[in-house]
């Protein structure tokens, strides 16, 4: 290990000559300074001084007080005064400018060697805790960074799943400007009950077991549009190892995932196509085909419900004659024609996109859970007959891209009709004949 340099600052050389020698004897490296400018200047110039000895009267120039301050302002180092005098007004003076201490001059060697020794210490404590307060800070800083920038959601927990720290993006999420508000709040307060009684269940199953969870989960939240997640949670642990909380990281996967329903949506509409073109091979009368392309629709077509109506020209209102699926009405249908998206497709014959009726009196839907839903006219013989009716239960769920695979049903359904048509009018030709 490198000796120890002391900067001895005395302005009477006989005095800080015999101050050397006695320090030399503890095993310290001794510079020595007459003056204050002088201590100033090597204090600046020379990095391995690692003590100053700094006698406060200088004489003529700056005092040992100006001197430390000078020194003090361009590197931390330690100071220790000498002093001849014990005054209360000297002691404060000196309190202001370094917390080492200082030295009775004459108090014998042990005081000095001892006041040394306990600088130094003193001072290698305080680095060692500065360094470690600034790596504090940089972790600090660093968590801070991540929770500020990341897109992902970032969240600690405590054992009642109550937020203790969440990263911008989740609270941008829930239209907060920052975290502070969800602070000691839990997901009761930001997604429906569902959701939120089970990743409570999640987590404190974490909190029990220690074992971590990770899973694709559809979030519900209140007021806001669902979305779609892949999230991990881990137990939160304290320094001795035990288990205080979780933490996790959530991924919006919600356009990954409407994109797969996208293409799990076409393979459905596509297969239902299939189906029906299967369907009119076999059918026979008109009732037995609406009933079956109704069941499709719900069984191969996966949606919520299908159901087929027939153009009351006379009462300006839709029969339905056929249904498959969740959901015992519509409330569009009980509208007049012309205020109804149904009669718009009728009138138009063009499929017509819909959503779910908002205001509070239009319950029936809800109750079905139908958000979205497609009006698909059909034909006979080129004029309206009636309306093919398949309902969803995401918002948005039909969009323009799909029209024609839609629209593609009802002339499928047209053409049957058009066949069955035909096929009886035959028959009753038939019959004239036989007559």
């Amino acid at each position: 290990m490198s000796t120890k340099k002391i900067l001895l600052v005395e302005d009477e050389a006989i005095i800080a000559m015999a101050e050397a020698d006695t320090i030399r004897q503890y095993g310290y490296e001794v510079l020595i300074a007459n003056s204050g400018e002088s201590a100033v200047s090597l204090a600046s110039v020379d990095s391995t001084i690692g003590l100053v000895l700094m006698d406060i009267n200088l004489g003529t120039g700056i005092d040992g007080t100006e001197s430390a301050r000078r020194i003090l302002s361009g590197r931390n180092l330690p100071i220790v005064f000498l002093t001849s005098h014990a005054e209360r007004e000297m002691v404060e003076k000196v309190r202001d400018i370094t917390r080492y201490g200082y030295v009775i001059k004459n108090s014998g060697d042990f005081v000095l060697r001892s006041s040394i020794e306990m600088a130094f210490e003193l001072f290698e404590a305080l680095e060692q805790a500065r360094e470690k307060d600034a790596a504090l800070v940089q972790e600090q800083y660093l968590l801070q960074t991540l929770l500020n920038t990341s897109p992902d959601y970032i969240y600690f927990k405590d054992e009642a799943s109550r937020f203790i720290r969440a990263s911008k993006a989740l609270a941008q999420s829930f239209d907060l400007d920052d975290s502070s508000p969800m602070i000691g709040k839990t997901d009761f307060d930001f997604f429906s009950e569902e959701h939120a009684q089970q990743a409570y269940e999640d987590e404190q199953a974490i909190i029990r077991s220690g074992k971590p969870i990770s899973k694709e989960e559809k979030e519900t939240r209140n007021d806001l549009p669902d979305a779609w997640v892949l999230t991990d949670k881990r137990p939160f642990r304290d320094k001795d190892g035990h288990i205080i909380g979780i933490f996790g990281i959530s991924r919006d996967i919600t356009e990954r995932k409407k994109a797969e329903e996208r293409i799990e949506y076409h393979a459905r509409l596509y297969a239902t196509l299939s189906e029906i073109n299967r369907a009119i091979v076999y059918a026979k009368k008109q009732s037995e085909l609406f009933d079956k392309v109704c069941e499709i629709i719900v069984v191969a077509g996966k949606f919520r419900m299908a159901w087929i109506g027939l153009l009351d020209e006379a009462r300006n209102k839709i029969n339905r004659i056929a249904r498959a699926g969740q959901g015992d009405s519509d409330a569009y249908r009980e509208l007049p024609l012309d205020r109804s998206p149904l009669g718009a497709a009728i009138h138009t014959g063009k499929v017509m996109l819909y959503e779910d009726l908002t205001d509070p009196d239009r319950l029936t839907r809800r109750a079905a859970d139908i958000r979205s839903s497609a009006a698909i006219p059909f034909k006979v013989k080129g004029s309206s007959l009636g309306i093919l009716n398949i309902s969803a239960t995401e918002t948005g769920f039909f969009t323009q891209k799909e029209r024609s695979l839609l629209e593609e049903i009802g002339l499928d359904i047209s053409f049957a009709l058009d066949k069955m048509e035909l096929e009886s009018s035959q028959t009753r030709r038939s019959t004239d004949k036989m007559e």
